[in-house]
Formats: C-alpha cells, structure tokens, sequence
C-alpha cells in the first residue's frame, strides 16, 4: 500500500510538473490564435519582467488603461523604492521605476474590456478594445508566415517568426528595444542607425502621472558622438562627458559599466551591469528632467525654470521694463479667450509659466488639460480676470503686483555703486524664504516679506546716500 501511496504521489507531482511546465511555456510567449485579457500577463523565462495591461499607480482610479512592460519588482522592493522617492518629494518614481517601456503611451485605452492578439491579416501584434479599431503596437509589414510574441529575460518584447516547431524564434521582426520610452535597460541602445536614420533615444513621461511623450531627452550628444545628452529644451542641456574605461566624466553612475560602438551601420551606447550590484538595473529620465539610476539616485538634471528665486527677483522687471509681479493661482475665469497652443506641443504647467513669464504682455496663464494640467493658454493686456468657486471655474495664475513693490519702484533708484552689493547680499540673508505654491506643489512666488524687504532696504540706501551727499 505504502508504494502503491508513493507511487500515486509521483504521478501527481509528475502531471503537475508537465501543467506548470506548459502554463509557464505560455506565459512568456503568444501564439496566432491565441489572447492577452486585461488582467493577464506574459512573464519572461527568468520571472525578472511582465507584460501586460496597467494603470499608472499614482492615479489608481483612471480609467485609462495603457499596455507595457515592468518590472516583476517583489513588494517589498518596490515600497522601499516608493519611500526613498518621498523622501525626494518626487511622486512620479514609483510607478515609473517599475514600469520600464509602454506601447501606447500616447492613446490609452479607456475601458478594461480590451484584449491583446496577433492579428492574422498582416501578423501584428495589437489591441482590440471592445467595439473599437485596433491599436497596433508592432509596425511591419504584412508577413504572410506566422508570427509570434515572446517576453524576452532581457525585458525585450519581440514579433517574430518562429521556427516550424513554434518552439523558438527563426526571424525577428520588430522589438520594442527599438522604441525605447524613457527607460534603458542592459541591451538597449542610445545612438542611431545610418542605414534606415533611426535613432534610440529616451523621452520623459509628460507630468507625473501621464505616460505620454514629455519635455525631455536622452541620448547621443549631435555635436560630441562620444557622449550623451539630456537635451533639456534649450535650457542648460547636460551632457556626461567623455567616456573613459566604462565611466563617463561627468556623470557618476555607480556599478554601471558603459560601452560604445560605430561602425558604417551604426553607432550607439549601451551599459552593463553585474547581478551584484542591482538586480533591477535601469536608467529612466523622469517628468522633471532628471536622470535617475534604479535607485532613484539622479545623474544628471535639467535645471528648472524658476522665476520665482530670491536671487532672480527682478528678472521679469529687467525683461519687460515694468514692475515686478507674481502670477498666482486662483480660481475663476478670463473676459475673453487667450492664445492656445498646440497640443503636439506637449506643454506642461511649468512650459506654460514660462511662455507667460517671458511675454511682456502676459497677464495670465493656465493648463488647458484640467485632468493632468498639460497643454497651454496664455491671456495679454486687456483680458480681464473674475473670481469664481462655480463648477465652470478652472485654475488660471493671473499676474499681481504687490501694493509695496509700486511704491518702492516711484521713490528714487539712482543709488551709488558703493557699498550697494553688499545691501543687496544683507538682504538676501534677510528674506523670508516662504513660498506660495501651486496645487502641484510648483513654487509659484515667495511671500511679501521679501518685497518688504526689498522696500526697506531701498529706503535705507536712498537715506545713507542723501546723508552722504550732505557731507
């Protein structure tokens, strides 16, 4: 009995294991015929990456579905991501550091009734939401053999076609290493093509919880081949340097080991990283332009435009010869419309600020996406703004002069050079730091104290310098 026991036990572990071998065989391949629900997953060979639909975790609640590849992160992990980003006050990272390529991340899909297939008219991969036309996510032509899809160990989605076992890839069609987003895994390229002019390259998420194509790049520097560039819009791009035994000069990315190659078809960097050192290496670059490793760490930053700095106070006076001004949110609406700009520009709130900030007649700005504040409408002289809490109200930042910066600004400035550089320093000292800050959390102006301060000390140095011109 106890062998007949035994033997029972074998040829049920023997059964399972045959189950678990076919269930596993087909988690990380899709065949023609077959299909991907929302709520199912490809897993590649080593369990490392997933494919499938997602929402972004910063907003649960969306009804906006995209599909992509992450990281199989254990939980652990990744709420120890998700601390260290608080810390950052950065709430963009714990989505975005899991989620390291997306294929539609310009068109989600709205509902979670969608499902992933091949198509068999041209052997593309692509989603067929309910009652909808498919999206479609690779792009060849059409291939009259069968195709397939695996998730590859190193992360890389792949079309191909398979051998006539169907067990492995003969021929490889697309692969999404292709088409980065804004992470680089091991394998990925940053670099170009010579022969078709494509080119590999990182493109930030647009705000921190909208996946589509954003303000910032990375990739291979167009004036020095042998380095990359965060190309920061033409505000202070930061380039890495030269690279040198692995390591580029400028940028300190621990543990990670570069390399580069050209040759007559290509030319285009890529990294390397031991087990030992991480094993969920990437390198993301994130809404805000900063270059992060898998640590969140970050490598290289595109300086933000702030016009609000103490230090930089009377930037908007020195541009537009008036008097300084905040632009402050408040809630309501304009007299007339504004000037639109197109949404292929892929404007944030901070973009908006800025095409206000350095148009001399801009009275007000504000985000024509209300959902994800994107997109940009900006108001000249002569529009009007009225204060309403209704249910037509949006947030605009409308400009406001502080009563003590006008009175300052009619009392003499022809002070003498002598003794002024230092005034100006004792007064930063002097400033109140205090912020008036956005819903976003964007610093939007300081407070008065600082213009207080400013009237004050011009107070000061007009009557050191009468009291000099007595002597």
């Amino acid at each position: 009995m106890a062998t007949e026991g035994r033997i029972d036990m074998l040829v049920r572990f023997t059964c399972f294991l045959l189950l678990m071998g076919h269930s596993y065989s087909f988690l990380h391949k899709l065949q023609q015929g077959e299909e991907l629900k929302d709520g199912d997953e490809l897993i590649s060979a080593t369990g490392k990456f997933k494919f499938g639909f997602f929402t972004p975790s910063s907003t649960p609640n969306s009804s906006k579905r995209y599909v992509g590849v992450w990281y199989n992160m254990p939980t652990e992990r990744t709420k120890s991501l998700s601390n260290e980003d608080e810390v950052r006050n950065d709430r963009s990272q714990m989505q975005s550091l899991k989620v390291v390529w997306i294929a539609n991340r310009n068109n989600p899909i709205l509902h979670k009734s969608s499902t992933l297939r091949i198509d068999s008219s041209d052997g593309n991969l692509k989603i067929f939401p309910n009652g909808e036309n498919p999206v479609a996510i690779t792009s060849v032509g059409a291939v009259r053999n069968i195709t397939g899809v695996s998730l590859l160990k190193s992360g890389n989605l792949v079309l191909y076609v398979p051998y006539s076992n169907n067990e492995s890839i003969n021929h490889l069609l697309w692969q999404s290493f292709d088409y980065p987003t804004d992470t680089l895994l091991p394998e990925m390229k940053l670099g170009i093509n010579f022969l078709t002019g494509h080119q590999w390259f990182l493109q930030s998420w647009l705000t921190y919880d909208s996946p589509e194509q954003g303000r910032f790049n990375v990739g291979m520097d167009p004036n020095v081949t042998s380095q990359l560039m965060v190309s920061c819009r033409g505000q202070g791009d930061q380039t890495s340097g030269d690279l040198l035994n692995g390591k580029f000069k400028s940028w300190n990315i621990s543990g990670y080991k570069f390399s580069y190659f050209s040759n007559e078809q290509e030319k285009y960097f890529n990294y390397s990283v031991s087990e030992d050192v991480t094993s969920f290496p990437m390198l993301q670059i994130d809404w805000n332009g900063s270059l992060r490793d898998d640590r969140g760490q970050s490598i290289a930053s595109c300086p933000m435009f702030n016009p609000y700095r103490v230090l930089d106070e009377y930037k908007r006076t020195r541009m537009c010869n008036s008097s300084s001004s905040y632009l402050v949110p408040k809630s309501g609406f304009m007299s007339g419309d504004g000037i639109k700009f197109r949404e292929s520009d892929n404007m944030t709130l901070a973009d908006c600020r800025q095409k206000c900030y350095k148009d001399c007649s801009c009275v007000a700005y504000a985000a024509t996406n209300r959902a994800n504040d994107t997109g940009c409408e900006i108001w000249s002289r002569g529009t009007m703004f009225k204060e309403s809490n209704d249910d037509n109200s949006r947030e605009i930042y409308v400009e406001f002069i502080p009563p003590e910066m006008v009175d300052s600004q009619e009392r003499p400035s022809n002070h003498s050079s002598s003794g002024s550089s230092g005034d100006i320093v004792v007064f930063i000292e002097l400033c109140s730091k205090k912020k008036i800050q956005g819903k976003r959390g964007e610093v939007v102006a300081v407070t008065n104290g600082c213009f207080i301060g400013t009237s004050v000390m011009l107070l000061l140095l007009f009557s050191l310098e009468e009291t000099h011109g007595r002597r």
